[in-house]
């Protein structure tokens, strides 16, 4: 098997250089939201009432631009400033949505010339499924259309799970992990090195996001930025032509499951919730408290303790098909992944209903 040439000293220090950056832009942003009252009025989904700065998810930004840049000699220039020129772009929405609330069409257009930086320059285009579900090759115009759906699924899917104190953080650092891990087995140095950062900004933030007083969150400048990123990382997996994983996996189209796997918290959460609001004749796209985290934290009592049960239960899935994909046949395990996803569907959709009965706005 081969393994990146990346020695764990320069995994080590990426991680540091991350956690201090990130651990020293956290509380200076904060302090500047703090000052010049850079606070957005709260909506009724908020769950909490005082004012608590939003924009210090920018600190990833910050502390991957700096990072990265010192790393230029061990990575792809080209592809390192697209990376920085798109998530540029979504950082600015973030920030613009967290101050004023912007408009859904504006975001949405946005989001999606973000992605096209990358489907242009680039040529990140998923055309092939591998025989996933049956499914090889997109015709055209379809092939685009799947990348642009995807993208814009993937960044405000996991934006939506950023509600509760210590969660978008903590299922970033096990995506990340998940991502790592597999960029370190393709020989992919450059996209573990940016793991790696992210990761270390991550566990720094968790000291402030969970600090009890002059807590922040990293608001849709930070959950909007993840996303793109996890979409990013999804993409360049999905579309690899590495030997390495055609070695490694006994059918291709596994590496499509693995990234539905790591993606199983935003489109369990997202899914439950679109069908939900239909099955109560609401406009899917409403604002309630209808989350997987929102359930969860009905019954733990605590942000923390909900954010951990949710983490954990995600890392003990990646975990298990991770075990299963060499043991078990790979068109049988993509239908065992799609039945506990659609049992995952039924327990929430009895949970959200148990939980109204019991009179909690859920």
């Amino acid at each position: 098997m081969y393994f990146c040439a990346m020695s764990i000293q320069s995994i080590a220090i990426l991680f540091l250089y991350g956690f201090v950056f990130s651990w020293l832009t956290v509380p200076r942003i904060a302090q500047i939201v703090r000052k010049y009252k850079i606070f957005r009025k709260p909506s009724k989904r908020d769950l909490h009432w005082r004012l608590v700065p939003k924009l210090t998810g920018l600190s990833f930004y910050v502390s991957f631009l700096i990072v990265a840049f010192i790393f230029v000699p061990y990575v792809d220039v080209q592809r390192l400033s697209l990376f920085l020129a798109g998530g540029a772009l979504i950082s600015y929405v973030g920030i613009r949505d967290d101050i004023f609330e912007l408009n859904p069409f504006v975001k949405l257009f946005l989001q999606v010339l973000a992605i096209g930086v990358f489907v242009v320059v680039d040529g990140l285009v998923i055309r092939d499924l591998y025989g996933f579900l049956g499914i090889y090759n997109l015709p055209g115009g379809l092939d685009y259309a799947f990348t642009f759906f995807i993208g814009v699924f993937m960044i405000n899917s996991f934006n939506l799970c950023d509600g509760i104190d210590g969660l978008a953080a903590m299922m970033g650092i096990v995506m990340l992990v998940g991502y790592g891990i597999i960029f370190y087995v393709i020989g992919d140095v450059m996209f573990l090195s940016f793991s790696v950062i992210l990761i270390g900004g991550l566990f720094a933030f968790l000291r402030y996001n969970l600090a009890h007083r002059n807590k922040v969150f990293m608001g849709d400048t930070g959950s909007l930025f993840l996303g793109y990123v996890f979409y990013l990382f999804t993409m360049y997996i999905v579309t690899s032509d590495s030997a390495i994983l055609t070695v490694m996996l006994p059918e291709k189209h596994l590496i499509i499951l693995a990234a539905l796997v790591l993606y199983t918290v935003p489109i369990l959460d997202s899914g439950s919730v679109f069908f939900s609001r239909l099955w109560r004749k609401k406009s899917p796209f409403s604002a309630d408290n209808s989350h997987l985290h929102h359930m969860v934290l009905a019954f733990a009592k605590s942000h923390t303790l909900s954010a951990i049960i949710i983490a954990g239960s995600l890392s003990l899935i990646i975990i298990v098909f991770s075990e299963l994909a060499f043991s078990v046949d790979p068109q049988s395990l993509v239908y065992i992944y799609l039945s506990g996803l659609f049992m995952g569907y039924l327990i929430l959709f009895f949970t959200r209903r148990f939980l109204r009965n019991k009179g909690v706005n859920c």
